[in-house]
């Protein structure tokens, strides 16, 4: 791409340290519509990714920023973003958007939306969400009205680019949040798809909380030159947020879960599975113990997903059950305590999960489970949080124990021991020439092999019991029964079989064959013959 370069000395004077003379929202110039509604929403104060990002974006730089989840990376694109938009003319009916924002899950989309909407009341500024569950009909009479800013998740998006409904072209800027979340969930074919058909003058922007190698690939191929800053932090995980490790038995976990609840009855909780089926056993379980709870996961309805959020986010429902797909898209300002019901599989997904508490500042308090299966990913992530999880084995350090370490229950073998005698037993018999064997033989005959078994006379059978006819068997000096072959019946006179010669049968027979001409004269268009 060919896009155009600031200076060095603008790349330069662009990098701000935090709380460089930037204490607070109207430090940065922006619109007084904008403060305005920034104040409406308690918010005066910038934090640290909001006081380096804004500067550097309002100078219309590319951008790849990394910081802890819930410090505020939505408002550090957002706030730049409608400051250029409201510069230009708003978009009309049948022109492309100005602005894209891809996301990886439907429920981040829905925040990002409803922050928009939060800022630009007083902007004339339209903006659209697109993700997968919804209707099409409603997406596609939305672009085709104009809007200004698409929020998509990147599947849905390139269903409706196929479609030729979204017209990319006259897209300026370009916004990837949350870009670690999805290349986990496999976007990136669809995410460099989307990216070769956008204009290449634009302006780019990458937001993630984690920066693996895959995240530094990505910037390089999507971003010219671009700007790089970190948030301070003094590790992975927020300094609010205290960590708890439970070493127990995978069958005990529930009732932890329980203990748990009982105990934090007033505030709000969200539960993390694996799988969606876990999660609606789960729900189910909790729900018999008389829990407020519900459970959220991908196989759900948009409808079904925004009404437990909304039950939950409106305290209706005290817990909430959910599958790392929920991870990312829920923003619950009173969230006090996350449980990990099972571990993740990767560092990075468990800070991402323990991010939904402690947000903005407040305490929070983050729960895991432990089972001795999943030890190992444990491992993984006490090397990446450090000393800050606080390991508890109680009472359960009994249902660690290795298989290993628990001894066998022993059993008899009765067969081993038999081959053990057979095999002694042709030892002997090799060594004195078969005499031990013919000793034991004649001491219990009853076991012999090569005994003679008795020949039983042959019984009568039931239907030679009266037999017509017997007839002298020479060979075997006795009496044999020959079986007397049995006559075929006659047909009754003017009867052609069996069930004409019953009694009643041909009335039957007229019955069967006026069923049958009534079923085909109803089901075919054939005509009949009448009789």
């Amino acid at each position: 791409m060919n896009r155009t370069e600031q200076a060095p000395a603008a790349r330069q004077a662009s990098q701000l340290s935090p709380g460089a003379e930037l204490n607070s929202f109207r430090d940065f110039g922006l619109k007084p519509a904008l403060l305005q509604m920034l104040d409406k929403a308690g918010l005066s104060t910038p934090t640290p990714i909001q006081k380096m990002a804004i500067p550097v974006l309002l100078k219309g730089r590319d951008l790849v920023g990394l910081a802890q989840t819930g410090t505020g990376k939505t408002m550090a694109f957002l706030l730049p973003l409608l400051e250029h938009l409201s510069a230009g003319e708003s978009v009309r009916a049948g022109q492309p958007p100005r602005a894209l924002i891809l996301t990886p899950t439907r429920e981040l989309a829905n925040q990002v939306h409803e922050n928009i909407g939060l800022l630009a009341q007083p902007l004339d500024i339209r903006h659209l969400v697109i993700f997968g569950g919804a209707r099409y009909d409603k997406q596609i009479r939305g672009l085709k009205r104009g809007v200004d800013i698409v929020v998509a998740t990147p599947g849905r998006l390139e269903d409706l680019m196929k479609r030729g409904v979204f017209d990319s072209h006259g897209v300026s800027h370009f916004i990837m949040d949350e870009a670690d979340h999805m290349l986990d969930l496999g976007f990136y074919p669809a995410m460099k798809r989307i990216s070769e058909t956008l204009p290449a003058k634009r302006q780019t922007m990458l937001f993630s909380a984690t920066m693996p190698p895959k995240i530094r690939q990505l910037a390089s191929e999507f971003l010219v030159d671009p700007d790089e800053i970190t948030a301070p932090q003094k590790g992975r995980t927020a300094e609010t947020v205290a960590q708890r490790i439970f070493i127990l038995a995978e069958q005990e976990k529930r009732a932890k879960l329980v203990s748990l609840l009982d105990a934090q009855k007033d505030v709000q909780t969200l539960v993390f599975v694996r799988t969606k089926r876990r999660a609606e056993q789960l729900a189910k379980t909790m729900a018999e113990h008389g829990f407020k709870i519900d459970a959220m996961h991908g196989d759900m309805r948009q409808r079904s997903r925004e009404n437990v959020l909304s039950k939950f986010s409106q305290g209706h429902i005290k817990a909430l059950i959910a599958t790392d797909v929920a991870a990312r898209g829920i923003d619950v300002s009173g969230i006090s305590m996350v449980v990990n019901f099972d571990l993740t599989d990767t560092a990075e997904a468990y800070v991402h999960r323990i991010g939904r508490t402690g947000r903005a500042g407040l305490a929070g308090l983050a729960v895991s489970f432990c089972s001795h299966q999943e030890k190992r990913k444990l491992k993984v992530i006490q090397g990446l949080v450090g000393e800050k999880l606080e390991i508890i084995a109680e009472d359960y350090v009994h249902a660690v124990v290795s298989e290993t370490d628990t001894p066998r229950k022993t059993r008899s073998r009765p067969k081993k021991q038999k081959r053990q005698r057979l095999a002694g037993a042709k030892k002997s018999n090799a060594s004195h020439g078969g005499e031990a064997q013919l000793t034991r033989l004649a001491a219990s005959p009853s076991k012999a092999k090569n005994k003679p078994k008795a020949v039983k006379p042959a019984q009568p059978t039931t239907e030679n019991a009266f037999p017509k006819k017997q007839a002298h068997n020479s060979d075997n000096e006795g009496w044999s029964y020959r079986k007397r072959p049995k006559r075929p019946k006659k047909p009754a006179a003017g009867k052609s079989s069996f069930r004409a010669a019953q009694p009643g049968g041909e009335a039957k027979k007229r019955a069967i064959k006026k069923k049958h001409l009534k079923h085909r004269k109803k089901y075919s268009t054939r005509p009949h013959k009448t009789s």
